[in-house]
């Protein structure tokens, strides 16, 4: 049996139910996506979920990923996704602020990743616009020290130093289970009040970096993201299209991993020598077209779907003119 018609296969047998969207808002097909509309409502609230250490061929496919394959094919599934470099932080900061500092690639105390660059949340503000980081676990709000399974290197706003102490303390909130009905994130979610940018980060037992490594990490991460699409998918918000949720890897793995390696290097990613950087990423919104989409995405691409679905200008290598927004290319928004 060919790959993608196993991935279609299991996609399938995930159910609306499975999924967390009532039946009444699903498609034709039970699926959380795909469908149709005269008119697409405008995107409002983007979610943007960062999980950990996996390449996409050791997710999309694998029996230890079940809703993220189902997800492949039922969702926007772009295949030809890319981090931005190794180790993680750095990619956390890339993403959000369309660069990272060059000290970050090994690794963030609160002093090798404090920046003083531009990124989305400061561009939110500046257009009157709300953000907020929703952070599994951590102890207190803004924490800017890494306290197990809490870790600061994948809470991006903390370190940019044009943030506010007290913006960071009122916006950067500790959510104790992001898969509950409870919490800031539920809350939020449940009275429509999701910001522009919800940034949502898991604990590290189910971003896939759990203890119990390999297969068991993976399917960690998958349940738990299935229990957190189940909240979304649920919310008034998602049924009514007004919320785009955007789930990806920091970093994968593979032969070619190098500290600091550019993995936006468009030549050696279609290629295929940098496996390590090649990165699930899912599109997951009521409208979303289903199925793969083979265009070139980078994390500097999430930069730049943000700002053009707010009107703002692009940051850094979000300009680049490699770097490809998700806005208008096929994915249906």
């Amino acid at each position: 049996m060919g790959r993608m018609r196993a991935i279609t296969m299991v996609a399938v047998l995930v159910s609306a139910a499975a999924v967390g969207l009532p039946s009444s808002a699903a498609g034709a097909t039970g699926s959380p996506c795909g469908q149709a509309a005269t008119v697409r409502p405008k995107i409002q609230h983007v979610v943007i979920v960062m999980l950990e250490n996996f390449s996409y061929q050791q997710v999309v496919g694998s029996p230890a990923a079940p809703y993220q394959t189902g997800l492949a094919a039922m969702c926007g599934n772009a295949t030809q996704a890319f981090g931005a470099t190794h180790t993680s932080a750095a990619n956390y900061l890339a993403t959000s602020a369309g660069q990272y500092p060059s000290t970050s690639v090994r690794g963030c105390n609160y002093a090798a990743c404090a920046s003083p660059a531009n990124n989305l949340y400061q561009q939110l503000d500046s257009a009157g616009l709300r953000w907020k980081a929703y952070e599994e676990s951590m102890p207190s709000a803004c924490a800017k020290s890494s306290a197990a399974p809490y870790k600061i290197g994948h809470n991006p706003p903390i370190f940019y130093t044009g943030i506010a102490a007290a913006e960071c303390q009122a916006r950067d909130v500790a959510v104790a289970n992001l898969t509950v009905a409870s919490g800031a994130f539920y809350n939020d979610l449940s009275t429509g009040a999701l910001p522009s940018l919800a940034w949502v980060t898991p604990n590290t037992n189910n971003d896939g970096e759990n203890p119990c490594g390999g297969s068991c990490a993976l399917t960690a991460a998958d349940t738990w993201l299935q229990k957190f699409m189940a909240l979304v998918a649920a919310s008034t918000s998602y049924q009514n299209g007004s919320s785009l949720v955007l789930i990806t890897y920091d970093e994968g793995t593979g032969s070619d991993y190098t500290v600091a390696e550019n993995c936006a290097d468009k030549t050696r990613d279609l290629a295929g020598q940098q496996p390590s950087c090649h990165v699930p990423l899912f599109v997951v919104w009521p409208y979303a077209k289903a199925g793969a989409n083979a265009a070139f995405f980078t994390h500097y691409s999430l930069t730049r779907t943000v700002e053009d679905l707010f009107a703002l200008p692009h940051l850094a290598h979000a300009a680049d003119s490699t770097t490809n927004s998700l806005v208008g290319i096929g994915f249906g928004f």
